[in-house]
Parts: structure tokens; sequence; C-alpha cells
């Protein structure tokens, strides 16, 4: 798998692990940290460029809340804005959701979890706090990666078609879903690690015999699950 297809997990698993360890290292006493929590929300700002940028501006509702959120935590962090003053602006957020499905149902492409097709052989969506639907029509698909933080993502990969099998995608679902339909005659393996979550195919129908498979899905879901389908 390329380079491309596993950097937007290495980023969100580089920024969980530092957060980690530097409230494990505050926990123990090992040092006086507090300063560098005060630069914590600059991580979501972060984040929220990068799943711009993996996602191609595509899907931009979820981005904006965590960069205008760190943001605002950012300033109130320096004392340029009062903490207190960041919760009037709160509403804004239902503002933009609701903004986006207008306009999603008068048929304007928007900032928000509108549907995307391509060809591509790899897919690597990665979705925080929005709602991504995906579609590859690809002929010669090989597998990627699905990152679903506080959102969900829906994989549609009906029409496309796997040539050197198996394909593989790894799955990284916390508090948050991934749906990928296949074609009904497919074999897939699943091999998901779940923490309070999960993985299942929900296929009604699909092939008594799982060997060979055509497609294998690992990863990881904690309060989250993914979930196999047809239709």
């Amino acid at each position: 798998m390329s380079n491309r297809n596993l950097s937007s997990q290495v980023f969100v698993g580089l920024i969980l692990i530092v957060i980690g360890l530097v409230i494990l290292t505050a926990n123990l006493g090992w040092a006086d940290l507090s300063g560098i929590f005060r630069w914590i929300p600059t991580l979501f700002i972060l984040l929220g460029v990068w799943q711009l940028i993996v996602n191609k501006f595509r899907f931009i509702t979820g981005p904006i809340i965590l960069i205008a959120g760190g943001a605002a935590f950012q300033l109130a962090a320096f004392d340029v804005i009062e903490f207190d003053s960041i919760w009037q602006f709160w509403p804004l957020i239902l503002i933009l959701v609701g903004g986006s499905m207008l306009l999603e149902r008068f048929g304007v492409k928007a900032p928000g979890p509108f549907s995307h097709s391509e060809d591509e052989s790899e897919v690597s969506i990665l979705a925080i706090f929005n709602g991504p639907e995906h579609q590859l029509n690809s002929a010669s698909f090989h597998g990627g990666e699905t990152t679903a933080i506080f959102g969900g993502i829906d994989l549609d990969l009906r029409n496309a078609a796997v040539i050197e099998r198996p394909a593989r995608i790894n799955t990284f679902a916390m508090f948050g879903g991934v749906d990928i339909m296949v074609p009904a005659t497919w074999k897939v393996r699943t091999d998901v690690l779940g923490i309070f979550g999960g993985s299942d195919d929900d296929r009604d129908e699909k092939p008594a015999d799982q060997s060979d498979p055509d497609l294998i899905v690992t990863g990881f879901a904690m309060f989250g699950g993914v979930t196999v389908k047809s239709k």
C-alpha cells in the first residue's frame, strides 16, 4: 500500500501518542509540562488542516469545526480572549451544518458530507466530525484506509473490481463508524480488533465459502464499528 494511503492514520496516531505522553508525564510528576498543555489546541488545528489536505478539500465542514474550535481555545489559552466568550459562538456549528444540509438538498456542491466517486485503485478517507460518502468505480481496486473519529464513512465498492486478490482495507473507528458496501458475490474476511466496538458482515446473501477472499478488512474499533454491507 502506498505511503499516501498510510499518511492519515500515521498522522492521527502520532497526535494521539503525543497527547497521551504529555498527559502521562504530567500525571506521574516526571516533569512540569503545564506550558505544553497550552499548545494542545494547536494539534486540533493541524488535524483539521490535514483532513482538508487528505480529502482534497471535498469535505470541509468537519475540518472547519476543528480548526475554528482549536483556534478559539488556543487564543483563550493565551488569554487573548475569555473562555466564557467561546461558548457564545457554538450556535455557528448548527448554522454551518444546517446550511450544508440545505445546499445538499438543492443540489449545490457545498462543504459537507457529499458523495464523491472516482476511479482510483486505492482509497484514503479521513472523517472527523463529518460523514463523507465515497464511491469507487475502479476496475483494479487494491485497497486503502479509512479513519473515522466522531464521524462516519460510507464507502461504496459495489462498482469496483478486484484483479489481484485480496484487496485490503485498514480501518480505524473511534466514536464513529465505517460502512463498506461490496458486491454480494465478494468473499470478505474481517479482522478488526474491537474495544467496546467491533465489526460485522451484515449482508443477507454472501458466498458460503469465504476462503480466498476478495477483500480483507483489518483495523481497530473503539466505541465504534465497521460494517460490511451489500446494499
